[in-house]
């Protein structure tokens, strides 16, 4: 199998989600929110963050810190000479392209910094575009060019013997750095730099935030703010969530396709979902289900007349397969789709992506290994079970980014919780989407109700 040009991640490096901008129920595509939050050094910008996405409760939002964007330093250079609060330490320039791609809805790679070593590390970030951007760093608002790209500029105005005493707890704990050499970076770079560059950016914020995170009112007034410009934007989570789940199941999108219910497969499911069913079972029925299902799923590709003779010299006008055809199966799970699949289609070349959610439900990629492919591509997306829809929105993300036209991208599951499968339609209107049962209801938990419990540890036994 060939693979991209991206980098694969061997030492289990957590990479941060995202998702397409928001899209309205037309399909047509939303910008995403960017939010700039300056302030000096341990002023508490990234606290702040935290706190409005929490309060905020959107689903996708990005949070990158200007620390990944330092320079290289030189290698001559001494790190206790060395100005790292200076607007030339940061690179502006890929700052600046990353929120454009970023707002796009574009794969970017992020950096990564090592304030032990001073030095970028090999290994990057991969992100993708979100309904929300975060900027935060102590000159987010010094480039005229990067402002320009905001949306909300915050200043976070913190008191300097409490950003001091922050910073000695953090640099001693956390950059092996020594008191003495913290105090003399202080008072010979960084308060320096906070007076004649990081202040004046002060009369570029929307927003200035006194007392940083510990000033609860203006944070939530800076919640019910950022709401209002989402609102602008046609992002109205409640209301979309509301509209969706009316939808009743005569009015599912024309997109998804449930295969016919058939005694047959009725049989299949209720094998599948009964908790008593032996591994072996689970895994023979899985099988010949999920053959059925893909078999149901490659009729929307696209195919063209071929006219062969058979074995008695008669012409028989039939069908040939007018596309290449790739799969993306969705780790873990959709390795038990991975074998109906290669005795359906010889040959076929499978991707591979880990997507995994966080203990507040956002998935985050770590791991992908992908086939060449190009914009005449079409891909069958291997995952046996639409909860949320989280992941599944992941997934499709990554072929788009990778040049793979959405009406080319057929999602096959063999369990869809409505919710999910509604929400993965609303985000990606031309994707086909076809499953063998759609339930309807979601735990607090994320389980398919009555769904058929975790499908791949059943089918794997563990």
């Amino acid at each position: 199998m060939a693979s991209t040009n991206n980098s694969i991640n061997n030492n289990k490096i957590i990479y941060t989600s995202g998702r397409p901008p928001w899209y309205d129920l037309s399909g047509k595509l939303k910008n995403p929110l960017v939010i700039g939050v300056c302030g000096g050094s341990a002023s508490g910008k990234t606290s702040v963050c935290e706190r409005v996405i929490a309060n905020l409760n959107v689903r996708w939002v990005v949070l990158l810190s200007m620390d990944s964007f330092y320079l290289q330093m030189p290698h001559d250079a001494d790190p206790g000479k060395y100005n790292f609060d200076h607007p030339n330490s940061f690179d502006y320039d890929l700052m600046i392209k990353t929120i454009s791609d970023l707002r796009q809805g574009k794969r970017v790679h992020i950096p990564k910094y090592c304030f032990k070593t001073h030095s970028r590390l090999p290994h990057m970030d991969t992100v993708y575009g979100a309904d929300v951007i975060i900027l935060e760093g102590i000159l987010s608002l010094y480039s005229k060019e990067l402002r320009d790209l905001m949306d909300i500029k915050i200043f976070i105005d913190t008191d300097d013997d409490v950003r001091l005493a922050r910073r000695l707890k953090r640099d001693i704990a956390e950059r092996g750095r020594t008191l003495e050499s913290v105090i003399l970076q202080y008072n010979k770079f960084v308060k320096p730099s906070f007076d004649d560059y990081i202040l004046p950016c002060k009369k570029y914020a929307d927003i200035v935030i006194p007392r940083g995170s510990d000033n609860i009112v203006a944070i939530e007034l800076l919640t019910q703010h950022i709401r209002s410009k989402l609102e602008e934007r046609g992002f109205e989570q409640d209301k979309v969530m509301k509209e969706l789940t009316e939808i009743s199941r005569k009015d599912i999108p024309k997109n998804i396709h449930i295969i016919e219910q058939t005694n047959q497969i009725k049989a299949m499911q209720t094998i599948l979902r009964n908790q008593n069913t032996t591994i072996g079972d689970f895994v023979f029925y899985s099988d010949r289900l999920v053959s059925l299902l893909l078999e149901e799923a490659m009729t929307f590709l696209p195919f063209r007349d071929q006219v062969v003779t058979t074995p008695v010299d008669h012409d028989y006008h039939g069908k040939a397969l007018d596309c290449s055809v790739f799969a993306l199966s969705v780790l873990r799970g959709g390795s038990c789709m991975e074998r109906p699949l290669r005795a359906i289609s010889k040959g076929i070349q499978i991707g591979k992506v880990l997507i995994q959610s966080d203990e507040n439900k956002k998935p985050h990629l770590y791991y992908e290994r992908l086939p060449d492919f190009s914009p005449e591509s079409h891909v069958l997306v291997l995952d046996p079970t639409i909860a949320s829809g989280a992941s599944s929105e992941m997934a499709v993300r990554i072929l788009l980014d990778h040049g793979v036209p959405e009406k080319n991208i057929i999602f096959v599951s063999v369990i869809a919780a409505l919710r999910g499968v509604l929400l993965l339609n609303y985000r990606f209107p031309e994707v086909k989407i076809v499953i063998a049962a759609l339930d309807n209801e979601l735990s607090d938990k994320g389980y398919i109700l009555p769904g058929a419990g975790n499908y791949s540890n059943r089918f794997f036994g563990n």
